[in-house]
């Protein structure tokens, strides 16, 4: 897995037991080995432009990072020789997602992977569902459902932030909130620092309102769930009111962290109280890069008082959406659905992914 936030790749190697036509197909379930393996800065930068490429460039790098990933993967799983993987999942950058119109693009060939890791790889993983008209995300509902049956109420402070929260019938209410990760980490970088750590540099600042009611008033913040964004978004409508404003960077860092807080605190409560004993002992499981954010989590308890935000241990909570786009990848080869139209507005669930031999 690789976030929009650019930090690196997620490798891990999972194990699921699943129990074939059952509600719930995964019996159990462990994260066997993983890392973060950061990108160097010139692959950062390559991405990070990579919406303002030519046709024939964006598609040589397209290739070019499919098997980058397959070599950085093939690597780590050479320094555990007691370990074989029987499928590889591969997300992909995302770089344009406009479902109203159809398309979605993570970049990365599954194939060039499949031919430098040896194995069988499953990819572009949002397609069916676009197709059957939904938005393509969040994917984390999957994961969500299968993977955390005991909890309620998920919060995943990525480079987006996005939320699930499981109805009383199983069924799911889920969407993408606002921009999260890419934000912050883009303004602290502004100070020489790859990411606030801890909140301290926003923690430090004064909340601009002005600033905060310009954010609310962008039209995606009024639109009903599902819904969901893309980086383009966040990068081009988002990004712009936080970066050209005159005042000093840790008062626009306490600025978007605060009012983030709120607006994620806002959609929950709502969605709690709407879906009424779903999620009524208040517990939220917060995961993500964010969720190690220590002043936006006291943000978000203030906001939020009457939920209760709780992190997964180290393991689960960073390598959570690797372990959910190798479920992803498992359904697919099972002809499992791995999308959900509760979360995404799709007509039905749907199985997706390309599949390439290796």
């Amino acid at each position: 897995m690789s976030g929009s936030s650019l930090d690196g790749l997620d490798l891990a190697v999972c194990d699921f037991t699943l129990s074939p036509g059952d509600p719930r197909p995964v019996r159990e379930w462990s994260v066997k080995a993983a890392i973060t393996d950061p990108y160097p800065d010139a692959w950062s930068d390559r991405l990070r432009s990579s919406g303002t490429l030519s046709a024939p460039d964006l598609w040589q790098l397209h290739a070019e990072l499919g098997r980058y990933v397959g070599q950085r993967a093939a690597a780590f799983l050479g320094e555990y020789s007691s370990i074989y993987p029987l499928l590889v999942g591969y997300h992909g950058h995302t770089v344009f997602h406009e479902p109203a119109a159809g398309y979605t693009l993570q970049l990365g060939d599954g194939a060039q992977l499949a031919a430098a890791v040896e194995l069988p790889v499953v990819a572009e993983l949002r397609g069916s569902d676009i197709a059957a008209g939904g938005q393509g995300a969040p994917l984390a509902p999957v994961a969500d459902r299968h993977l955390f049956p005991h909890h309620s109420i998920f919060l995943n402070l990525g480079g987006i932030a996005n939320f699930s929260l499981r109805r009383p019938d199983d069924g799911l209410i889920a969407g993408d909130v606002t921009g999260c990760c890419q934000i912050l980490d883009r303004l602290a970088r502004e100070r020489g620092h790859a990411y606030d750590a801890d909140g301290a540099l926003a923690r430090s600042g004064t909340f601009l309102p002005e600033l905060a009611e310009r954010a609310d008033a962008l039209p995606y913040h009024a639109r009903p769930y599902p819904k969901s964004l893309s980086n383009q978004w966040v990068v081009d409508t988002l990004w712009p009111l936080f970066r050209d404003h005159p005042a000093a960077t840790e008062d626009r860092l306490a600025t978007f962290t605060r009012w983030m807080a709120g607006r994620i605190a806002g959609d929950l409560t709502t969605q709690v109280r709407a879906g009424q004993e779903a999620g009524k002992e208040g517990q939220v499981l917060v995961t993500g890069g964010g969720a190690r954010n220590g002043f936006l989590i006291e943000c978000l308890g203030a906001r939020a008082p009457d939920l209760r935000f709780v992190t997964a241990d180290d393991k689960t909570g960073d390598f959570k959406e690797a372990a959910l786009v190798a479920l992803c990848a498992l359904f697919r080869r099972e002809g499992i659905p791995n999308s959900l139209a509760a979360a995404t507005g799709a007509a039905r669930d749907t199985i997706n992914g390309a599949l390439y031999a290796g």
